[in-house]
Formats: C-alpha cells, sequence, structure tokens
C-alpha cells in the first residue's frame, strides 16, 4: 500500500491529501489565534455572486473564476470546507482510478492524464456536496456577507503600518462573532496607523477601505 501511495504516478493525489491535512491544522492553529485561515483566504478572492444554478448557456453566465467558484457553492459554504472537500475528492478518486487501471491493465495511467480526470470528475462531487453542506449549514453562517456592510466598523491594526497609499492589516468580529480581516489605509494624507490603532472603516476602495483613527471610544462598544 505505501508504495503504491508514494508512486511517482500518484503524486499529485499524494501531495493533494497532505495539503488537506496540512489545511486543517492551519484553520484550527489560527482560528486559535483569533483569525481564520479561510477569512485570509476569503480576502484575496473576487467578489462572488452566488448562482450555482444558473446555467452556463444562460445570457448573464460568466466564464470567470467568480462564476466557477459560485458553481462550486463559494459563499454558500465557507470556502476553506470546499477547499478540503476538494483535496480529499481529488486525492482519493486519483487513487481509486489508479488502481482500477493498475488492477485491469498492470500498470497505472500517466500522472498529468491521470490529474486531469481526477480534477474532471472532482469538480462535480464538489459541487453535489458544497450544495448538500449548504442545505445544512444555519444560513447566517454559510451567505455571504458584503463588504459594504463593513462600513462604519471599527477595526484594530494587527500587522503593520498603514499609510495614504501603504495600506495595512487590520480586524474586527460583526455581530455573529466571526472575525474578519481587511486591509485599510488612512483616509487623511496625513494619518499614520500603527499596530493596535482603532480605526472606523469608512469607505471601501477595491480590495481595501480607507478609514479614520477612532476618536471616540464608545464606538467601540
Amino acid at each position: 500500500m505505501l508504495t503504491f501511495i508514494l508512486d511517482s504516478h500518484n503524486f499529485p493525489f499524494t501531495i493533494a491529501l497532505l495539503t488537506m491535512v496540512g489545511i486543517a491544522l492551519l484553520e484550527g492553529i489560527t482560528t486559535l489565534l483569533g483569525f481564520g485561515l479561510s477569512s485570509l483566504l476569503g480576502h484575496f478572492l473576487p467578489d462572488i455572486d452566488a448562482q450555482p444554478d444558473l446555467d452556463v448557456d444562460h445570457p448573464d453566465a460568466d466564464t470567470s473564476l467568480g462564476h466557477l467558484l459560485g458553481w462550486i457553492n463559494v459563499g454558500r459554504v465557507p470556502l476553506m470546507v470546499l477547499l478540503v472537500i476538494f483535496l480529499t475528492v481529488f486525492g482519493l478518486l486519483g487513487y481509486t482510478l489508479q488502481a482500477i487501471f493498475l488492477g485491469i491493465v498492470g500498470q497505472m495511467l500517466p500522472t498529468l492524464l491521470a490529474a486531469l480526470l481526477s480534477l474532471f470528475l472532482s469538480l462535480p462531487v464538489v459541487r453535489f456536496l458544497g450544495k448538500f453542506l449548504g442545505k445544512l449549514m444555519p444560513n447566517d453562517e454559510t451567505e455571504a456577507i458584503s463588504e459594504e456592510t463593513f462600513i462604519g466598523r471599527i477595526a484594530t491594526i494587527t500587522l503593520g503600518t498603514a499609510t495614504k497609499g501603504r495600506p495595512a492589516r487590520a480586524k474586527f468580529q460583526d455581530n455573529y462573532g466571526t472575525t474578519h480581516l481587511v486591509m485599510v489605509e488612512p483616509e487623511n494624507t496625513a494619518e499614520v496607523f500603527n499596530q493596535g490603532d482603532k480605526v472606523v472603516l469608512l469607505e471601501r476602495l477595491g480590495g481595501k477601505f480607507l478609514a479614520a483613527r477612532n476618536i471616540n471610544p464608545l464606538l467601540e462598544k
């Protein structure tokens, strides 16, 4: 069994399963530290209008990354959950395909061909499982939260120094206790935010927020 797993023909699938285990461990560690790895990763993804049931031939269908992510239910199910599902399904399907061909013809498929077949078969499975999990999870945890609702929130600078044109990372908790990571920079050119400063999010500007120093401690309560 170990020889089969470590065979070079199974390299992509072994890496996928090892990555899945690593992500699960990192998610647990970062959650204990006060922020989730999934929140950080989600910050760098495009805004997704999750419409997994949209017909690809529909005139409004999009072939972009955002449409693909919506099709596999990103926005309905936490991104990290879907990533772990994909890596697991991809790895196990790859092993299964190679075992079947090894038993039938006495040799395994070429690595690239096996990886492409496993990828092709994995995506519908991820979509199905994501849709199933989306129905089981509470709506307030699975529905995508618009970043426009972050306006007015009090965030704390956690990494870096923010100046005009050079944002730093900040975090805050929403009403459900979920921690969000955002990139902020001062609205005022002369302002500088240091680690630990409390700021008010004023305006979304692409992938970052303009902010002002919080001068009212009552807003933090």
